[in-house]
């Protein structure tokens, strides 16, 4: 049995005699309606928990009824929810709007009473804490920075010679660029392809290399020249110009998302310490 209490006596006797009387209840239905009420399971001050309602709270949201572990999570959201329910009306809220709920019970897949308690949450939520949380510049460049998505791809500026199938005419162009030929006067030289006369081919992101090219590339640096690099029927010389990311999304183009998510982050963090200590002023006891 585990129970936890606060120390209200008020909030404490007033949970004891409900039980006492629905444990005396439960004496008197037992022979007719045994197979629905199993007896107690949860008080939340004066509210009673019962496990028939566990138990058809798991079937309307399609989960095992007899799992203990599924048991003991639902219950556990039952006993939040029942606190949920008593401190919006604590605070005078209006009832929640029947249509409200059903729109909500459809967008999530859930039942009307699971979407009046997400409704009440998020009124609770904008009421004690949304205006209590606040953004700021550094927060927002440590999340741009962090999120991979925003970053692009790790690319190279290259310029390159390409040889068709001759490696001794690989070989010397190598040669040229070691003894400190311009690389692009032996490019124009050599190379079977130039762009608009240039070995010039831009960015390159590496994820988009052949294998056998990204296997040399990987770690170069600006100013290497790597190869001959042969792949397929080519051979390859590449110089690296740069090295940096390219693809990605300015910050200023996310700056709205990263702030929105961020809100959200910590809009949920801070309900759910409020939430704790809330859950505190609250006799709770749990049963099984």
């Amino acid at each position: 049995m585990n129970m936890v209490c606060t120390s209200s006596r008020v909030h404490l006797t007033v949970a004891l005699v409900v039980l006492a009387l629905a444990a005396q209840l439960c004496a008197w239905c037992a022979p007719v309606r045994a197979e629905m009420i199993d007896g107690v399971v949860a008080v939340v001050d004066d509210t009673v928990i019962m496990y028939s309602d566990v138990q058809k709270k798991i079937r309307e949201l399609g989960g095992p009824e007899n799992n203990p572990a599924a048991v003991r999570e639902v219950l556990k959201v039952m006993v939040e929810d029942a606190v949920v329910q008593k401190v919006y009306r604590q605070m005078g809220m209006k009832p929640v709007d029947p249509r409200h709920a059903e729109q909500v019970a459809q967008e999530m897949g859930v039942d009307t009473a699971s979407a009046g308690i997400v409704i009440m949450k998020s009124t609770l939520m904008d009421l004690m804490v949304k205006s209590r949380v606040v953004i700021t510049e550094a927060m927002i460049a440590e999340a741009y920075a962090a999120d991979p998505r925003y970053a692009g791809s790790e690319s190279l500026h290259l310029k390159q010679i390409l040889i068709r199938g001759d490696t001794a005419r690989a070989s010397v162009a190598r040669e040229e660029i070691g003894a400190g030929k311009p690389f692009d006067e032996v490019a124009r030289a050599y190379s079977d392809v130039l762009v608009a006369g240039s070995p010039d081919i831009g960015w390159v992101a590496l994820k988009d290399l052949a294998t056998e090219a990204h296997e040399k590339l990987h770690q170069a640096r600006p100013g290497d020249v790597v190869g001959p690099v042969a792949v397929q029927d080519a051979i390859l010389i590449y110089q690296v110009i740069d090295r940096g990311a390219t693809g990605g999304t300015p910050l200023d183009e996310v700056r709205d998302e990263i702030v929105e998510s961020l809100q959200e982050k910590f809009r949920n963090e801070a309900f759910e310490h409020w939430f704790r200590m809330i859950m505190q002023e609250h006799f709770i006891g749990i049963y099984l």
